[in-house]
């Protein structure tokens, strides 16, 4: 690893969830209304917005090529894997609401340490939805009266084909830490972040299916403080990357993973937002 690297984290935490939408206004209004999600901050093609008590913010990413559009479908639609998951508190997953709601929703599978399902948003994209319960190593207890209909953005989901290699490398490259490993899947944490990455493992097929499904779309972000310092150690790494862009001050760059999977790297915002 590099001297930086050694010395302070490159990146503090996963900061964004990022879902692609034809129309970010109607988008944001439908996550308002349905879920009480506020608007955190608005940019020309891109809005945040504020999940629960989550630092991990749902952004909205509006999609030119509104001919070819495509949602953020499931990884792999047999295994329940989305892209990422909302935390509920509520074990029945607001099923009934949800389906009352004209909200699509697929049948919840639930084992001892928890209840999940996914549902799909106004744009057809598919997100998913768990409670963990208190055996579960992720179990969050609620300590107010009545608790939000989502409390935070739990999981981002990563589809690998070689665990232990993929394990090494968002470890070494990106300063992942190891945190739970079971066998056909694992858990990896990032500095601060309360949001965790879920690597479930796959044959080379159903990766190839969830890789062309992403259509070569980040869907989510690491924050970094020093973003020209990341984009130089990631360079000297030999990580393959695009150029820096800047939406409204806010610079940014993507990398591409081993395993063809786009990460976005976002510059650390110095004032709050949300």
């Amino acid at each position: 690893m590099t001297q930086a690297n050694k010395t302070a984290p490159l990146f503090e935490r996963i900061d964004r969830v990022i879902l692609p939408v034809t129309d970010i206004h109607k988008a944001a209004q439908w996550y308002a209304d349905e879920f009480e999600f506020r608007i955190a901050r608005r940019r020309e093609q891109e809005i945040d917005l504020q999940v629960g008590v989550s630092e991990t913010k749902l952004t909205l990413m509006e999609v030119q090529e509104l001919t070819s559009f495509l949602p953020l479908p499931h990884l792999d639609p047999k295994g329940h894997v989305p892209c990422f998951n909302f935390y509920t508190h509520w074990e029945d997953l607001h099923q009934s609401w949800l389906i009352e709601r004209g909200i699509p929703v697929t049948s919840p599978m639930n084992n001892e340490h928890m209840n999940i399902c996914e549902m799909s948003d106004i744009s057809g994209n598919i997100v998913g939805i768990c409670h963990e319960k208190a055996p579960s190593i992720y179990y969050t207890p609620f300590s107010g009266p009545l608790p939000p209909m989502f409390h935070r953005v739990l999981a981002v989901f990563i589809p690998v084909i070689d665990l232990e290699k993929s394990i090494r490398w968002y470890s070494e490259t990106l300063g992942f830490a190891l945190h739970n490993h079971w066998g056909q899947g694992a858990d990896l944490t990032l500095g601060s972040s309360e949001a965790i990455v879920t690597m479930i493992q796959m044959d080379a097929e159903s990766h190839a299916n969830a890789v062309k499904g992403l259509r070569k779309r980040a869907y989510y972000s690491l924050q970094t403080l020093h973003i020209y310092q990341a984009h130089e150690i990631l360079e000297a790494q030999g990580v393959n990357m695009d150029q820096f862009k800047g939406d409204e001050g806010l610079r940014s760059f993507h990398i591409s993973t081993p395993e063809g999977l786009k990460i976005r790297i976002s510059e650390k915002e110095l004032i709050p937002v949300g």
